[in-house]
């Protein structure tokens, strides 16, 4: 698929693939239109199912939701369903569909490309930005994104935090004097510079310091393998800063969790 769908759609898997693969209890299958990413860290956002599937009816929607539900039963891990609604017949409501299937929306993305993005032109007052090579910088990536999202990530520690975890890849993290307070990181996907791990600690937001952090990201990727085409996957939230940064909307995708891990997510 080339489309800017399929290439929303191939860049979950895909990035997904490259993170989970680093550790030592993955698991990847494909089955019925679904890719299970699952790395089996106790860590829903580094278990995935992804819908691959066009002009899903609800009934084949339904079968997909508990067919994914019961694969990932046998693995014991938090997990998260991502369903693209470009993939949706008409006037099919997957939230209802879903719920039916013990899965709940747990936030809404959209899938957004641009080919060039400025780099870094003044650092925000106060910010210093590092390339996080040891592991303690590399556990602070996690600890940011952790703080901005409210997620409990330190079950991904032991493979997140090492600098293994990292190798040929772009992370960025931003201090505030000693303390880390943005991060943003870019993977090598299939010739694309994917963006992940954005995210600004609640006590050092609306400062800019999360756009130096990508920028710089995008910018050392670029030196390596020059000024490829750039995806991400945005929150409502961080959606308006990337419009501004000359990222557009190529897919708009819901995350859903199965409803016996919303306590722990």
């Amino acid at each position: 698929m080339t489309d800017g769908v399929g290439i929303s759609i191939r860049q979950f898997t895909d990035a997904w693939r490259l993170m989970c693969t680093r550790a030592p209890g993955h698991t990847l299958a494909t089955a019925d239109g679904i890719e299970y990413v699952f790395s089996g860290l106790p860590v829903a956002f580094f278990n995935v199912a992804v819908l691959t599937s066009r002009a899903l009816s609800a009934e084949a929607l339904s079968s997909q939701g508990r067919q994914a539900c019961e694969w990932a039963s046998a693995t014991g891990v938090p997990w998260l369903l991502i369903l693209t609604h470009e993939g949706l017949a008409d006037g099919v409501d997957a939230a209802a569909v879903l719920d039916g299937c013990g899965l709940a929306p747990m936030m809404p993305m959209t899938g957004m490309r641009a080919e060039r993005v400025s780099p870094v032109v003044s650092l925000p007052a106060g910010l210093q930005l590092t390339e996080p090579r040891d592991e303690a910088g590399c556990s602070a990536v996690l600890d940011v994104n952790g703080l901005a999202y409210g997620m409990d990530l330190g079950g991904a520690r032991s493979v997140v935090g090492r600098p293994a975890f990292w190798q040929g890849q772009f992370p960025v993290l931003g201090l505030a004097g000693e303390t880390p307070a943005s991060c943003a990181a870019v993977l090598m996907v299939d010739g694309v510079r994917y963006v992940a791990m954005v995210a600004t600690d609640p006590d050092h937001q609306r400062r800019g310091y999360a756009d130096a952090a990508m920028r710089r990201a995008l910018e050392l990727s670029a030196r390596a393998h020059g000024e490829q085409p750039t995806v991400l996957h945005a929150t409502d939230a961080g959606r308006p800063v990337y419009e501004r940064m000359g990222y557009t909307a190529i897919s708009t995708h819901t995350v859903f969790i199965e409803k016996r891990f919303l306590a722990g997510h």
